[in-house]
């Protein structure tokens, strides 16, 4: 890490021991009746893998990067979170992540922090509540915990790098209380994902969910302004069932992107998943399947971008059909070891002519995880 990140990380987490010794030492004098606010947590997660890409669909990264990626094989950090949670009341609360990770490009480099999250959620109104600040995105963050496998692979939508998963803003959510089970969610933000505003562009995202005994029903619509004529509309429904035994769910994931005068791209994803526990938090086996392609006019593409998707670097030359294989062995309640595959298998060669035959990427993982 550079001295400098290392010093930034640092000061701040010296800043929040000495707001946190301040809060304690306030807390104790208010008496008994207010004890339990303020309050405070620390937490964190780390996840990464031993990787080995076997199988790649070219021979190097670009004609300017002649890197090789079939057969790199090693270790990387994938995501690492520092996490401080403070309470300020059963109204107020707040909450500051930080986040390092390897730059998923195969080309090394030290890991660096910035802010992940950093926001105020308010709860008004029975359980109504107003968030403010660099937060989650709408677009998967339940569908996220759902899935409950992040640190194997993404969600579609941010796999595909259909949104991002975080967004600078204000979101409003809570549940309808004239029907038991259905909430809804609205967000307003910068579509700047971790970053600060540059007043490019703004994005409304919409959420219903429909949640009662193990059954789970999703709807999404986002519009994103961008101007000079490159809008984008996204829209997903999401099924879903969970009990003792594990879960399942199904997506259909949709998005239109204006490119000026010219034809719109639309990008149409279809994935499914299953999760047997089938020891509860002992063991568990997992396969996921997602179909991915696009159109540009009435010209089938691949997915716009791919080749930009950190530790995978697929073509968006051709659809192509992504499966993901494995199973996880709880070595305590906070620490998973994961044997597991993920291949994507294009619809027809992205290169035939330098590469015929080479329809295929495929990396296999034992990935690591713990939380504290």
């Amino acid at each position: 890490m550079p001295l400098k990140s290392f010093r930034a990380l640092t000061a701040i987490a010296a800043a929040i021991a000495v707001t946190s010794l301040f809060s304690a030492a306030a807390s104790a004098q208010t008496g008994p009746a207010d004890s339990q606010f303020p309050s405070h947590k620390f937490s964190g997660l780390v996840f990464g893998d031993y990787y080995w890409y076997y199988r790649w669909h070219q021979d190097q990264i670009s004609d300017s990067d002649p890197t090789s990626v079939e057969g790199q094989n090693g270790f990387w950090f994938r995501r690492l979170y520092f996490t401080y949670d403070y309470n300020y009341s059963e109204k107020f609360t707040t909450r500051l992540r930080l986040e390092m990770n390897s730059n998923g490009k195969f080309a090394g480099g030290d890991l660096v922090p910035y802010v992940k999250d950093a926001y105020v959620k308010w709860t008004y109104t029975g359980k109504q509540q107003l968030t403010l600040g660099i937060q989650p995105s709408l677009t998967f963050d339940w569908f996220d915990v759902f899935w409950g496998l992040r640190h194997i692979e993404k969600t579609p939508a941010d796999l595909y790098r259909i949104d991002s998963s975080r967004d600078f803003g204000v979101t409003v959510n809570g549940p309808m209380s004239n029907i038991d089970g259905l909430s809804y969610a609205a967000q307003f933000g910068d579509e700047s994902g971790s970053g600060s505003e540059i007043d490019q562009g703004k994005i409304a995202r919409f959420e219903s969910r429909f949640e009662r005994r193990n059954v789970v029903l999703e709807g999404f619509y986002s519009f994103a302004s961008r101007g000079s004529d490159e809008d984008r509309q996204t829209a997903q429904g999401v099924a879903g069932f969970r009990n003792d035994a594990g879960r399942v769910g199904g997506q259909y994931l949709w998005q239109r992107r204006r490119l000026g005068p010219g034809p719109h791209h639309a990008i149409a994803i279809w994935s499914g998943f299953g999760v047997w526990d089938v020891r509860p938090k002992k063991a568990d086996l997992f396969v996921r399947a997602d179909h991915v392609q696009g159109r540009l006019g009435d010209v089938e593409t691949g997915l716009p971008g791919a080749d930009g998707i950190d530790y995978w670097l697929l073509s968006p030359a051709a659809p192509f059909t992504t499966w993901i294989f494995g199973g996880e062995l709880y070595l305590h309640p906070n620490i998973r070891l994961s044997p597991n595959l993920e291949t994507a298998r294009y619809a027809h060669d992205p290169d035939p002519v330098n590469f015929p035959g080479r329809r295929q990427d495929s990396i296999l993982r034992l990935t690591f995880f713990w939380t504290f």
